[in-house]
C-alpha cells in the first residue's frame, strides 16, 4: 500500500472544501462509475471513477457565475469512444515511445502499437479506460487503481494513487505509483483547458531552456536552445502568432504538440508556464516537479464528442501535460523513467487559476 502523501503546497491554508457525490454513470463495457463534486469557493471540479476524468473543472468570476474551463462530454459511451483522452489519467507511459518498443533491465519490451507503429498514451489499455476507486479525503479526493501484469505490454503489476485536491485558487494533482517489476511509468493528467475565447487568442510563457524537435509522429530528433528556436516562450506570446508561422514543426503535427524541457531540473515544484486569455481576463499558472511540459493545441480534436452531443474542432482546447519527454527509454540521458521495484513514482503539479 502506497503511503499517503503529504508533500503539497501550502498545507497550511487548507480552505473548507465541500465533497458531494453525484449520480453515477453506467456503461456495459465498465459497469456502475462513481461521479464527485469537490468545491471550495473558488474553484468547483466534477470527477469521474472512469479514467480519474475531471469532466468540468469551474472558477468562480467576479460576478459569482461559475465557468468551466476544460472540455468534456455527457456520457462514458462519448469518453469510451474518443482517443483525446479528455480530461483523464494517462499511463502507464504519457506521451510516445517509438516503435512501441524499449529496453529494461536488457529485455526488449514490446508494448501495444496504438499509434501504429508507436505506444500512445498507455495503449489501448491506458489508464483513460481504466475504472479508478474514489475515496473523499480532507480537502478532495484519492483515486486508487491496479494495474495487472501484461496490460499494453507493460511488465509487473502497478498500484497507483492520485490525489485530487483543492486549495484556495489551485487544484492539485498527486500522482504516487509502485510496481513490482521494473517497468517505464511516465503519468500525466490530460485536462484540454478553453479558457472561455478560441485558444489562439491566449498569451502564453514558459522558461524552459530546451525544446524537443520531433518527427512527424512525435518522436523526438533533436533538443534545441528555445532561445534560439521560433517556438520560444521565454518572452509571452500570442498561441495564434506561433501557430501562423510557416515551420515545418508546426505544419507536420497541424499545431503545437511539443515538449518544453528542463533537463537539469533539481525535481523541485516550479512555475511551468503562465497562460492567460486577454478577452476573458482568466490566467492559468502551472506548477510542477517535471522536468518536462508536453504544449499541445489539440491538433487532432475535430468530431470529439462534447457537451449537449455536440463535437469539438480541431484547436478547442489545449492540454498542458507535466511529465518526462517522449520516448525517454530509448532517448539519451540518464532520466529514462524506468520505475523498479521498492522505489515510488511521485509527480505534483499545481493548476492555478486568476481573475485578473
Amino acid at each position: 500500500m502506497l503511503p499517503s502523501s503529504t508533500s503539497t503546497p501550502h498545507q497550511e491554508h487548507t480552505v473548507s472544501v465541500k465533497i458531494t457525490p453525484l449520480p453515477s454513470w453506467e456503461h456495459y463495457r465498465v459497469g456502475e462509475l462513481a461521479r464527485y463534486q469537490v468545491e471550495n469557493n473558488h474553484l468547483r471540479l466534477e470527477v469521474l471513477a472512469l479514467g480519474g476524468i475531471v469532466r468540468k473543472l469551474e472558477l468562480k468570476r467576479p460576478d459569482g457565475q461559475w465557468q468551466n474551463l476544460v472540455l468534456g462530454c455527457d456520457s462514458a459511451g462519448d469518453y469510451l469512444s474518443q482517443k483525446a483522452c479528455l480530461g483523464s489519467v494517462v499511463g502507464r507511459w504519457a506521451n510516445r515511445i517509438a516503435n512501441a518498443r524499449c529496453l529494461v533491465e536488457g529485455y526488449e519490451l514490446e508494448l501495444d502499437a496504438n499509434l501504429y507503429p508507436h505506444h500512445l498514451h498507455g495503449g489501448l489499455a491506458g489508464f483513460h479506460h481504466k475504472v479508478f476507486q474514489l475515496t473523499p479525503v480532507e480537502d478532495g479526493l484519492k483515486l486508487s487503481l491496479w494495474s495487472a501484469h501484461g496490460e499494453a505490454g507493460f511488465p509487473g503489476n502497478l498500484h497507483l494513487e492520485v490525489f485530487y485536491r483543492l486549495r484556495e485558487q489551485s487544484w492539485i494533482v498527486e500522482m504516487n505509483a509502485e510496481v513490482d517489476k521494473p517497468c517505464p511509468v511516465n503519468l500525466t493528467q490530460h485536462s484540454y483547458f478553453n479558457l472561455g475565447s478560441h485558444l489562439t487568442n491566449y498569451r502564453l510563457q514558459s522558461d524552459a531552456p530546451y525544446i524537443v524537435m520531433t518527427d512527424k509522429d512525435g518522436i523526438p530528433i533533436t533538443l534545441e536552445e528555445t532561445g534560439r528556436h521560433p517556438l520560444c516562450l521565454t518572452e509571452e506570446r500570442a498561441i495564434g502568432e506561433m501557430m501562423d508561422q510557416p515551420l515545418e514543426a508546426l505544419r507536420q503535427v497541424g499545431g503545437i504538440d511539443h515538449c518544453y524541457l528542463w533537463p537539469d531540473d533539481d525535481g523541485s515544484l516550479k512555475t511551468r508556464c503562465v497562460m492567460t486569455d486577454p478577452t476573458t481576463g482568466i490566467r492559468l499558472s502551472v506548477k510542477s516537479d517535471q522536468p518536462g511540459l508536453q504544449i499541445y493545441t489539440g491538433n487532432h480534436l475535430g468530431g470529439t464528442p462534447a457537451y449537449e452531443g455536440k463535437c469539438y474542432k480541431h484547436h478547442q482546447g489545449i492540454a498542458l501535460e507535466p511529465g518526462l519527454w517522449p520516448d525517454a527509454p530509448n532517448q539519451p540521458g540518464h532520466t529514462k523513467g524506468i520505475l523498479h521495484p521498492g522505489e515510488r513514482y511521485h509527480q505534483l503539479t499545481q493548476f492555478s487559476f486568476d481573475n485578473i
